[in-house]
């Protein structure tokens, strides 16, 4: 059993340069973010989003998310996978923050120095839990979400 959940736009996610001539723009965006963007990432924002609104959460009401984002043709950000579902089933652009590791490092001075090498934009998480390592992230771009599939099967079966 799958379900599948189109997304509305044709645009691809999978560009390599930072813009290219079929970037799409967006009047209204939703920012959803707890966080503050890094430097690129607030600029990717502002060259495909013509009026931002920022919030730090989403309403878990679906009635509520649905006037939330009703004036919006664009929601970008770090948005749960479940909301995702249900922005683009309400036929809204949904658009993310795509991070990419680049390892983990015993201490915060290799950490800073792995950030640096990668020449990016990035954030360093520090240990969880004492022994843990500090990871190392580094921010690629947005992409737009265009399908989620989810694929279930039985584990045990009635009839």
């Amino acid at each position: 059993m799958a379900t599948q959940v189109p997304s509305q736009s044709t645009s691809t996610s999978s560009q390599t340069q930072a813009q290219t001539p079929q970037t799409p723009i967006y009047e209204n965006c939703l920012l959803v973010t707890r966080h503050q963007l890094l430097s690129q990432q607030e600029t990717d924002v502002n060259t495909i989003c013509r009026k931002i609104t920022r919030v730090d959460t989403l309403p878990t009401d679906v009635n509520q998310l649905k006037k939330v984002v009703d004036f919006y043709d664009a929601v970008v950000g770090v948005i749960p996978l479940p909301f995702q579902v249900q922005l683009l089933q309400m036929k809204k652009n949904v658009i993310l923050f795509y991070m990419e590791s680049l390892g983990t490092t015993k201490t915060k001075a290799e950490a800073e120095e792995l950030l640096k090498k990668s020449g990016l934009d990035g954030v360093i998480l520090p240990p969880a839990k004492e022994g843990e390592p500090y990871r190392v992230t580094v921010y690629k771009g947005l992409i737009l979400v265009k399908n989620i599939i989810v694929e279930d099967e039985f584990v045990i079966k009635h009839g």
